[in-house]
């Protein structure tokens, strides 16, 4: 899920109907407007079953304190560094990249946006899911009390609620919290999961499917897919659970939030270099070999700064 959303944020952006017609147009299309748009909701749905899953809504001090530590401090040291540089680089015309923060002159209100995302994405852009997830888990002990009361009623208030933006910009994307409060229903519901997997390909097959056929007609409105996406996608791992490729994988999973931390520093500064050093080589080319050379970097990162500074890079990494 991590890798493929360095996949979704590989520059530069092409909205979907400005798709190119070439064959590597519709494929990276697939790629970055369909099949990895199923990651923030499939993470999502697995935040929401392991909250609920361990009663964290009960325990709202615990659950505050937790969170902060994983979440909100993760979120503001990766910001942090990231705003220091666009402010120098900005100050001092050093860059032709237009950023999404003009954190230069300094104001307060812009600064803590683009830190903490007070009101739309933070500076470090992909760390938008942190952001929202951060105030999701907040919420959380009101969901729980829609779940272990009424929890198809709540399931319908919360749809209404976020689906129709009736929150504002409390919460980000929209279909999160569905995804979320989902998650929190297979836990304190207890569905059995599992019963999924004997349809794992099908699922999978019908997904793809789905993906192929937004491309094709360009279908704007991707929500739809982002909902289902938890029940398409999730049951495909006990496809490889059991498999070479699922244990290396599996190995790889303690590599994976330092990863999604860094991308999109990682993503700007591979994108600034070949274009300025490398833009004979064909963009396909980097479009493939991006992701591969970030998520080495990072496992080499990680192996790194673990062994050197073990106590720094767990609070880097929230506790991981």
């Amino acid at each position: 899920m991590i890798f493929g959303i360095i996949v979704l944020h590989t520059p530069p952006y092409v909205p979907l109907a400005e798709t190119g017609s070439s064959i590597f147009d519709f494929f990276k299309a697939v790629f970055q407007h369909a099949i990895f748009r199923s990651s923030v909701p499939v993470l999502t749905f697995i935040s929401g079953y392991l909250l609920f899953s361990e009663n964290l809504d009960l325990k709202f001090r615990s659950l505050f304190f937790k969170k902060t530590r994983t979440i909100l401090i993760p979120l503001v040291l990766f910001n942090l560094p990231i705003a220091l540089i666009v402010y120098v680089a900005q100050a001092n015309h050093l860059l032709d990249h237009e950023f999404s923060k003009q954190l230069y002159p300094f104001d307060v209100s812009t600064w803590v946006d683009a830190i903490v995302g007070l009101f739309g994405s933070p500076i470090n852009y992909p760390l938008n899911f942190l952001r929202d997830l951060y105030v999701i888990s907040i919420f959380s002990p009101l969901f729980g009390l829609f779940l272990r009361k009424f929890p198809w009623t709540g399931f319908l208030i919360i749809f209404i609620v976020f689906w129709f933006n009736f929150d504002g910009d409390i919460i980000l994307r929209n279909t999160m919290p569905i995804s979320f409060y989902a998650g929190g229903m297979a836990a304190i519901c207890r569905w059995d999961l599992k019963r999924l997997d004997k349809y794992a390909l099908l699922l999978l097959l019908l997904f793809l499917a789905f993906c192929i056929i937004i491309i094709i007609f360009k279908i704007e409105n991707r929500n739809y897919l982002r909902l289902l996406s938890p029940i398409l996608v999730w049951p495909a791992a006990s496809l490889i659970v059991d498999t070479r490729f699922g244990a290396w994988i599996a190995k790889l999973a303690k590599f994976s939030f330092l990863t999604f931390l860094m991308q999109g520093p990682m993503l700007l500064t591979l994108w600034i270099i070949y274009q300025k050093y490398f833009s004979e080589v064909p963009y396909w080319i980097f479009w493939a070999s991006t992701p591969i050379i970030i998520a080495v970097i990072m496992v080499k990162l990680h192996m790194y700064v673990h062994c050197a500074f073990p106590r720094t890079t767990s609070v880097l990494l929230g506790g991981r």
